[in-house]
């Protein structure tokens, strides 16, 4: 396995920087574009260099530790899992409340179809859910290929395909991670204006 880490970042949280300069693989950072256009650029970059096997999605607001990317990446080469992520909080007001959901209807829109968030954890160290908040999400080659990004919600949206190719979502409950959403929104503010220019980064880390 030959991971990419995607790393879209609108914002500049220093224990999430400090974290990213220790892992160990390759990095595609697009600093202070709009999401889609991140997302967009993300894919093509992963698509054009075929020496990648799987796409790993790090939003610039979660502490992800090199062990936590190491696990998942295991997890990949000893089961052969076709995406799985680690868990968070949905916010800093929600500390029990975790970022993935169940008994969503993917024929609805977002707004009507989601599920509820999940509060309590299955015994199970990895377990499958409907939909996973890129919660540190590895995402294999064939995903990547067939997904079309469009307009918000994009996690919502590599959920409803996984549906729709049955392809199973798991999540790997060691991987416990901090989400930071609410640090930096007035930056994330002025990215979706226009207002900071934007510019990529391709690390080779390995």
């Amino acid at each position: 396995m030959n991971p990419l880490l995607f790393m879209p970042s609108p914002r500049d949280i220093p224990q999430v920087k400090k974290l990213w300069s220790e892992i160990k693989y390759d990095k595609l950072i697009i600093k202070y574009k709009p999401e889609l256009t991140a997302y967009n650029e993300a894919q093509k970059f992963f698509l054009e260099h075929t020496e990648y096997t799987h796409i790993i999605i790090c939003p610039d607001d979660i502490e992800i530790s090199k062990d936590n990317i190491q696990i998942l990446i295991d997890d990949v080469d000893n089961y052969g899992f076709k995406t799985i992520s680690g868990y968070m909080n949905v916010d800093e007001s929600n500390m029990n409340t975790y970022a993935m959901q169940n008994n969503c209807d993917f024929t609805k829109e977002i707004t009507v179809g989601k599920g509820s968030w999940i509060e309590e954890l299955p015994k199970e160290t990895i377990f499958r859910v409907d939909h996973s908040g890129f919660q540190c999400q590895i995402i294999n080659r064939y995903i990547m290929q067939i997904i079309n990004f469009e307009d918000s919600y994009l996690d919502w949206q590599i959920s409803r395909l996984c549906k729709e190719l049955k392809i199973p979502i798991f999540i790997d409950q060691r991987v416990k991670l901090y989400h930071r959403r609410m640090e930096q929104r007035d930056m994330v503010k002025k990215v979706r204006k226009g207002e900071i220019e934007g510019y990529t980064m391709w690390i080779q880390d390995r």
